[in-house]
């Protein structure tokens, strides 16, 4: 490799028997005496090579590749970046996460430090790494990333904020690129100016602000009043219920047992389904659960012995009615969750249904 290394590598890629991870100790002794641009180093090439026609996935052999572009002397990070992006569009991270990281920060490549940040969705490190070396661009395209989760966009735009107030040499260059972000408002970006600030500087920001706050709050003043118009609607229809009736022909029938409704105490819904009191406790009974059907036996039972009167009685009759008499069983709410049982049951004479 040191004498011949072009012509050697040549002979390498012709070998489809070659293990590259064997090979890595001879392409590291090389790189530490190839005084060559990135393109032109051979052990970049074997490697490069083994990745991209061999498909290699050996974590050995992508974290050699990030260690050669990592510590080489160029300022360029571009060969560098180029394939942690690579391994990112292709949805594959062959290399250590943690490794490259760390190679990243001793030789000061920010962009490379800070992708492989938001691959680790550690945006707040990522930007603080872009900020740190004032890469503003960089950051700012960093906090739009988290696009889904605006509580934390902001906050990294207030990092990004922080940063571009505190070392521009106007304020007025600073409210311009800060409008990138439609989460910031002024009074975020407030505490960051100067102690003395001239306001004129901001003038047409708090001017925006305040006229949005004032649509805000008439905004709200209507739904406020349309609350209260709701409101209202509803006690007067509360009211109004007291004065409702039904009419009920002298030949109507019980909608469970179809005999005349007048015959006994009942009950006329809304939808003008009627029904006997009593068969319609046994209705509600069949499709309410174990413990509301135990408390409408025990109210029937107490109001039927006629043993409590007074007020108390009444309470329980009310809480009968509320209870039974809640919802029609044909067409509520109650009828909806009986949609799957069987219109022919085990009691009933099959024959009858019979065509």
């Amino acid at each position: 490799m040191t004498h011949v290394a072009v012509e050697l590598v040549e002979v390498m890629m012709r070998q489809n028997n070659l293990e590259a991870n064997k090979l890595i100790p001879a392409l590291l002794n090389y790189n530490k005496t190839a005084d060559v641009p990135l393109n032109q180093n051979q052990a970049v090439r074997y490697l490069q090579f083994c990745i991209n026609q061999r498909h290699s996935t050996e974590t050995a052999v992508h974290n050699t590749v990030v260690s050669i572009y990592a510590a080489h002397p160029t300022q360029d990070e571009t060969a560098l970046f180029q394939y942690l992006q690579t391994q990112s569009a292709s949805h594959e991270q062959n290399y250590d996460a943690d490794f490259a990281l760390r190679l990243c920060i001793a030789h000061q490549r920010v962009q490379s430090c800070v992708h492989i940040y938001c691959t680790m969705n550690q945006y707040a490190q990522a930007v603080d790494m872009a900020l740190k070396h004032d890469q503003m661009d960089l950051a700012a395209n960093v906090a739009d990333r988290p696009g889904n989760d605006p509580a934390l966009r902001k906050k990294l735009w207030l990092k990004v904020a922080k940063k571009v107030i505190g070392q521009s040499k106007g304020i007025k260059a600073a409210m311009d690129f800060l409008k990138r972000c439609e989460l910031l408002r002024i009074e975020d970006l407030i505490p960051f100016f100067p102690d003395f600030v001239v306001i004129d500087d901001f003038k047409e920001e708090i001017c925006a602000a305040l006229e949005e706050y004032s649509r805000q709050i008439e905004g709200l003043k209507r739904e406020m009043d349309e609350s209260a118009n709701t409101a209202q609607h509803i006690k007067e229809d509360i009211k109004s219920l007291d004065q409702r009736y039904a009419i009920v022909e002298p030949g109507e029938k019980c909608w469970s047992c179809r005999l005349p409704l007048l015959m006994r105490q009942f009950f006329v819904f809304p939808c003008q389904h009627s029904f006997h009191a009593d068969c319609l406790g046994k209705m509600v009974l069949q499709s309410v659960g174990m413990g509301k059907g135990k408390r409408i036996k025990e109210l029937q039972t107490e109001v039927g012995r006629a043993v409590v009167t007074g007020k108390k009685r009444e309470r329980m009759v009310k809480e009968l009615d509320a209870l039974v008499a809640g919802a029609c069983v044909l067409c509520s709410e109650m009828a909806v969750k009986r949609i799957d049982e069987p219109f022919v049951t085990a009691s009933d004479n099959k024959n009858e249904w019979t065509i």
